[in-house]
């Protein structure tokens, strides 16, 4: 069934087709028509008949246009352009910069609904969970929206409430999407590449834990635990009992944006101290813990008034196993080193690249990046452009870049700009080369790092001399049954036959050759004796031509061969 037909076929049949509308419209509306006309979506484009591109769209770059289109198109495709803003390996760094700018800011939703969906979460009334509940949203995004309250117990805390019927205008999208990506990658090629589908699969999985508010407990919870002993950093506390998948309840951090520098002042406190415990907190959470916060941009990093830094929204995290975290801290040596020999022989150890990619075009492209930067004033190097130009570099020999590796390099240069933004003269690379050196260093002569690798391959030898006697009995057990066969394969077996076929053949032309010549010395006196017109005399011309042609035939594949 075709996707277009399996849209038609769902229940909500009049909602979808409303809703395909409205994309269409939009993009059209934004100067993309051309782009659906190209995917063979004609018959849907009668939908929206006498539709034109707006006029004040012709002065706008593409790049600006798709930023509208998509904040036009709501929740779901705003969070889409925030995931492509994290992906140069799929779109341009141009259209990167400017999806960057996606507002996430959407009216709210009326409190009749918010306290509908508290007391259907949570199995009782509004007033007995919370002695206070405010009416007015202190925030609204595209995914749910934040109201204060007020415990019987007296704790201040925020309730984040998700939209009502997300779930459903999100499938809805997504099938629309589906379907979008589907018709372009087929019927535009030079697209294919980017894998469309795949971004839209990879874009559902990830929107889907983004939307379940237990995951964001679960990751409130560890990331407290991480930092626990760190007296510079603060977790928001959490009541698991006030948490469902649509409802989650957390401390009020009650602080100033960490690029509010009037209120720090005011409050007395350093903008470069809290530059350096973001920057360090970010670098830590990836290359110590392997547990880090995907989106850390200004509105999710707060600064108490006792000095410690404060972070909320744990709904995009991102997670690296110890191998990772290994490869990591290589890759990053080898920037900071300005070593691009070790920066692609990580990229080979990490599997990224392999033997089929130009890598001596590779490493003269990456040492040409690395010295224009490293002819520059440390302090004037920005590290988050730096990284983003390395993958760039990576990504023009059609090299794909793990999702993980573009979340790191989007967290980087996110707080990397926050830090400069709070502190001017903030000199990252600095603060990081000690860091990163040390770390890796301190990684690589870790014993417990070799100790778990030994450790490893002792496990899987131990589990493969167990299993051994298992599959030994089994494997004679099938060859007794006759279930199995081995064959052997003689490599010059197939010109032994060859040349024993070819043999064959000059010996049956060999007997053919002599049987004609004998015939033909047989016949050819009574042929003399009959004259030309008699029958014999014909068949000894036959005769005599056929010994001919079969002898013609032997010399010359003796020849050719140089062998009997």
């Amino acid at each position: 069934m075709s996707t277009i037909a399996k849209i038609v076929s769902l229940p909500q049949v009049a909602r979808n087709v409303g809703r395909l509308r409205f994309v269409l419209a939009v993009i059209i509306r934004h100067g993309f028509g051309h782009v659906l006309e190209r995917a063979g979506i004609l018959q849907l484009l009668r939908m929206a008949p006498g539709i034109r591109a707006d006029k004040d769209v012709a002065g706008k770059r593409w790049e600006v246009r798709i930023r509208l289109a998509l904040e036009s198109l709501g929740p779901t495709f705003v969070k889409l352009g925030q995931m492509l803003a994290t992906r140069p390996d799929l779109v341009p760094m141009s259209l990167i910069h400017e999806l960057r700018k996606l507002q996430d800011d959407v009216p709210a939703f009326g409190f009749d609904e918010v306290e509908r969906l508290v007391e259907s979460e949570l199995g009782k009334p509004l007033s007995e969970a919370f002695a206070s509940f405010s009416t007015e949203p202190i925030a609204a995004a595209s995914i749910a929206q934040v109201h204060r309250a007020r415990l019987p117990s007296g704790a201040e805390v925020v309730v984040k409430v998700q939209r009502p019927n997300l779930d459903e205008t999100i499938r809805t999208d997504l099938e629309l999407l589906r379907f979008l990506a589907g018709q372009i990658e087929e019927r535009v090629p030079e697209v294919r590449q980017f894998r469309p589908l795949a971004a839209v699969e990879e874009f559902a999985r990830n929107l889907r834990l983004e939307t379940d508010f237990a995951n964001e407990l679960g990751n409130i919870e560890r990331f407290k635990r991480q930092f626990s002993d760190q007296p510079k950093v603060h977790a928001p506390d959490t009541w698991p009992e006030l948490c469902t998948r649509r409802l989650l309840t957390m401390e009020f951090i009650d602080g100033a944006k960490v690029t509010d520098m009037a209120q720090l002042e005011a409050w007395g406190l350093s903008g470069p101290e809290a530059a350096k415990v973001g920057t360090e907190l970010v670098i830590s959470s990836i290359f110590e813990h392997g547990f880090f916060h995907g989106d850390p941009h200004p509105g999710n990093f707060f600064v108490l008034r006792d000095g410690r830094l404060a972070i909320i929204d744990f709904g995009m995290m991102g997670s690296l196993d110890r191998d990772r975290i290994d490869e990591l801290l290589g890759f990053m040596a080898g920037i900071l080193m300005n070593d691009p020999e070790m920066l692609v022989a990580q990229l080979l150890d990490m599997g990224i690249i392999d033997d089929a990619v130009n890598l001596r075009a590779l490493r003269a492209e990456v040492s040409d990046l690395m010295g224009r930067y490293y002819g520059r004033d440390l302090a004037k190097v920005d590290i988050g452009t730096f990284i983003t130009e390395t993958f760039e570099t990576v990504v023009r020999f059609d090299v794909f870049l793990p999702a993980d590796l573009l979340l790191i390099a989007k967290s980087i240069s996110t707080m990397e700009g926050i830090a400069r933004e709070i502190h001017p003269d903030f000199n990252p690379m600095e603060e990081l080369r000690p860091y990163f050196i040390r770390l890796y260093v301190q990684r690589a002569l870790d014993p417990q790092t070799y100790s778990r690798r030994a450790f490893r391959v002792a496990h899987d030898y131990w589990s493969l001399i167990q299993r051994a006697p298992n599959e030994v009995r089994g494997t004679l057990r099938r060859l007794q049954e006759g279930e199995l066969s081995f064959e052997v394969r003689d490599p010059d077996a197939e010109r032994r036959d060859q040349r024993v076929e070819r043999r064959t053949n000059r010996g049956i032309l060999a007997a053919c050759t002599l049987s004609a010549w004998v015939v033909f010395a047989w016949l050819l006196p009574e042929a003399e004796h009959r004259g030309w017109l008699s029958v014999v005399t014909w068949w000894t011309v036959l005769v005599g031509m056929t010994g001919l042609g079969t002898g013609s035939l032997l010399g010359f594949s003796l020849l050719r061969s140089r062998e009997l």
